[in-house]
């Protein structure tokens, strides 16, 4: 819950602050337990992650905010009475929003005083209700998605992809409110056409590895048309990766550059009839972050899109295979029912005998040609290739784990290596 201030959160705990005062002063809310330290405000548009809860339940994965009447309440005590201000704007889950579109407040109550362990305690109850009617009774229409709820991953597969995409961009086209620089219809038309226009692409479980693996080591990556696999696209992991927990990624041409759009999943763990409607509404994907980018421009390593650079150098160091993927019957009669073709799905794995698979022969930057008496792993890294026209220009190319030493030479075994390829190793049974 928050005042009319700008939302901010603990850079700390990430946990929303309540905001009071001009100049602002912050504070943890009553009821969110902490290890003692002095709140760290930082604005909630410049976090990927806030650990809200619903206002009206606490269900940890809330999916909306609404607007309604500013709420407060006086807590009195022998000590006197104390103001705790609950603001005009509260967050609300996936279930809670369902009851109370179909004017069932009863019903959100009933999971404020479940969660509360109140039982039957009807003087509880009653001043429950009558905070969430004094929000509720001057509720302004729309709602904004929560963008920055970490969701248990939902796992979509490539023949899911044409649908997952339709579904995104038509809820850019739709009415419900996002945050931050996605306020502006004009953005959102442009991204909901890009997505129109797409390729889809769904990274394997394999290339999702190496791709994520490598994104940890990325140096900057300057952007350019040659280093995309197509001019507008969404890419799909076949898991969330990174700290970030991206999901997936979709780029949109704009002039001489691009609008990058990080996703995560939502609606994991929901079921029945707030899952049916988040999906209606929503979909599978949520945006988290976006950039604009032009041609040319250097990104660093810590980009938030770093999974999304990374793999992108590996499709263009060619080691990358694509095929199609079967799309789903559902998805191909509804397109037929359009008279739309059905959209392609491009399924990436890592190629069979590229030049990212470990061998060990391979000289290691820096080798002095010394003579060696053991083998042992070299890391993967990165390396700057020469390309473009007079082979003046620098591209990082990914080098995989290899074995560095005499070809019959025993192997040192004191260093960890992840081992990365196109197939899975056999497995013996035990004897």
């Amino acid at each position: 819950m928050t005042s009319a201030h700008e939302d901010m959160a603990c850079g700390t705990c990430l946990s929303p602050l309540n905001t009071t005062g001009m100049p602002p002063t912050y504070a943890h809310p009553a009821q969110v337990a902490t290890d003692g330290h002095q709140p760290v405000p930082i604005p909630v548009n410049q976090l990927d992650a806030v650990r809200r809860t619903c206002d009206f339940c606490g269900d940890p994965h809330p999916t909306w905010t609404l607007l309604g009447g500013e709420v407060a309440a006086v807590l009195v005590g022998e000590a006197g009475g104390l103001v705790q201000n609950f603001g005009d704007a509260w967050a609300a889950c996936a279930t809670c929003q369902t009851y109370i579109d179909e004017g069932r407040n009863d019903k959100v109550v009933d999971r404020a005083v479940r969660a509360l362990g109140l039982g039957n305690h009807m003087q509880a109850r009653e001043r429950i209700e009558q905070l969430h009617l004094a929000f509720l009774n001057a509720r302004v229409p729309g709602r904004t998605l929560i963008t920055t709820t970490v969701w248990p991953a939902t796992l979509m597969t490539a023949r899911e992809l044409p649908k997952v995409r339709d579904r995104l961009a038509r809820f850019y086209r739709g009415d419900d409110g996002l945050p931050g620089t996605l306020t502006s219809t004009d953005s959102r038309q442009q991204i909901a056409a890009g997505l129109d226009r797409s390729r889809l692409f769904w990274i394997d479980s394999d290339f999702t590895d190496l791709a994520e693996h490598a994104a940890e080591l990325l140096p900057a990556v300057t952007v350019s048309r040659d280093l995309m696999p197509s001019t507008d696209g969404l890419l799909v992991w076949s898991r969330p990766v990174t700290t970030r927990q991206i999901t997936a990624v979709s780029w949109t041409a704009d002039g001489d550059g691009w609008q990058l759009v990080n996703y995560r999943t939502v609606g994991g763990g929901l079921d029945g009839k707030p899952l049916q409607r988040l999906r209606e509404h929503v979909g599978w994907l949520a945006p988290v972050s976006t950039d604009q980018v032009h041609e040319r421009r250097v990104l660093p390593g810590d980009h938030p899109t770093a999974a999304l650079l990374a793999t992108w150098l590996l499709i263009a160091q060619r080691a990358a295979e694509f095929r199609a993927a079967e799309i789903d019957k559902a998805v191909r009669k509804m397109y037929a029912r359009s008279n739309r073709p059905t959209p392609e799905v491009q399924t990436v794995h890592i190629r069979a005998n590229s030049s990212t698979r470990p061998t060990s022969s391979r000289v290691a930057p820096g080798d002095s040609g010394r003579s060696q008496t053991n083998r042992f792993w070299v890391s993967g890294h990165w390396r700057n290739q020469p390309h473009g026209p007079g082979r003046a220009l620098r591209r990082p190319v990914y080098i995989n784990p290899f074995l560095r030493g005499p070809e019959k030479a025993p192997i040192k075994l004191s260093t960890t290596v992840r081992m990365l390829s196109s197939r899975k190793p056999e497995r013996k049974d035990r004897e």
